[in-house]
């Protein structure tokens, strides 16, 4: 293979619509700066082209403060005191919510001048109404001063939010069309990409990921709000799991669930401790050495068993038959999912193991294959004589 010059790669970063999870990006923003990644190409659809206008600005800092900051009646025209009901309530009676204070802000902090001069290739989407016309704008694309107006149109969610007009014609959301513009950094020569998704409204193009050279896909695991409701908590949680998962991206840190020190543990104990943390709803912001995970894991076991949480009756089942029953039912299924019954099985499945060790019936290959994460889970716990 040859090897690439330095001066050939160009990196993009493509950041996908989302709404208020938006403030995921600005967490992997950060994490790519700690890792010294340059970013020579911004794409970006709906709240992805408002950051990536930032990104190409290079307020990193000022960009990180504002999303901080930022409450739903600071982008949405709505009441300070305003519930979710209420802006329901607007979609319905006004055909969807104004984005005047939205404006206004970009107005105040998007420096057009700074992204034209910044060297950076740049690229948004859009979509046009009503002949739902997708339209893939790079700067040379929009005319001077009108800047904002594009990133606007770019993120008018419609039904959600007004649709937004330039020059007598109506946009919208360009989540339509595509909702992680990966292709425009293809087309644009891009040799690796970083792609940001946000499980937002829209249509993903797979194929266009397909074709990078080199792809970094960075997606959460977790749920990352409503996300046409800003909230500061929220806004600082996702932030930080936009970081620590760019971290994993690279093979700075492990895990998948949660975030652990670089060997913090072997390939295949990571993946029970992993498992394991998920399932006791253990905090996926901290970087777990093996101490820290084993101290926070023996206060959590130290608590249950306080309140006698492993006196249940899924410890009470006898066999398989009639353990598939049970998980057959689709209502019970559902409770198996919730956080107090899915750890109850877990301490159940771990007595069973430590009683019956490779004959127990959840480490035949139906319950393993039926719930994975808790039978791994378990092996932990027996594996560290936790139970």
């Amino acid at each position: 293979m040859k090897k690439q010059k330095v001066s050939e790669k160009k990196t993009a970063l493509v950041l996908g619509g989302g709404g208020s999870r938006g403030a995921y990006e600005i967490g992997v923003w950060q994490a790519l700066k700690a890792l010294g990644i340059k970013i020579d190409m911004v794409y970006g659809t709906s709240v992805g082209a408002i950051n990536a206008a930032m990104v190409a600005q290079g307020d990193l800092d000022l960009t990180a403060e504002l999303w901080k900051e930022l409450e739903t009646d600071m982008v949405f025209d709505m009441a300070p005191d305003s519930k979710p009901t209420d802006y329901v309530k607007e979609i319905v009676v006004n055909q969807g919510a104004g984005t005047g204070p939205l404006h206004g802000m970009l107005t105040k902090y998007v420096d057009e001048e700074k992204v034209r001069n910044s060297g950076m290739d740049f690229g948004i989407t859009a979509v046009s109404v009503p002949e739902m016309g997708a339209h893939y704008m790079r700067l040379r694309d929009i005319p001077e001063g009108k800047l904002v107006d594009y990133v606007m149109a770019s993120a008018s969610a419609f039904p959600a939010l007004h649709s937004y007009k330039i020059d007598g014609k109506d946009f919208i959301d360009g989540g339509y069309a595509d909702v992680l513009p990966a292709g425009m950094a293809i087309e644009d020569g891009a040799t690796d990409v970083i792609a940001v998704d946000l499980s937002g409204y829209g249509i993903v193009k797979k194929e266009p990921l397909e074709k990078a050279e080199n792809l970094v896909y960075i997606k959460s695991g977790e749920d990352l709000g409503f996300q046409f409701i800003f909230d500061k908590d929220n806004t600082l949680r996702i932030m930080k799991l936009g970081y620590l998962d760019c971290l994993k991206a690279y093979g700075v840190i492990d895990g998948k669930n949660l975030a652990f020190a670089k060997g913090a543990f072997d390939k295949n104990t990571l993946k029970m401790a992993d498992d394991l943390g998920k399932i006791f709803r253990m905090d996926s912001l901290i970087i777990y050495t093996e101490p820290v995970f084993m101290e926070r894991l023996g206060e959590i076991i130290a608590e249950d068993e306080e309140s006698a949480d492993k006196l249940s009756a899924l410890t009470s089942i006898k066999s398989l038959k009639e353990f598939m029953k049970i998980a057959e039912d689709e209502k019970l299924r559902t409770d198996i999912r919730d956080t107090k019954a899915e750890k109850l099985l877990c301490y159940a499945a771990a007595e069973d193991i430590k009683k019956n060790g490779q004959k127990s019936m959840f480490l035949r290959r139906a319950a393993v294959k039926l719930i994975p994460g808790i039978v791994n889970g378990a092996k932990f716990l027996v594996k560290y004589e936790l139970i």
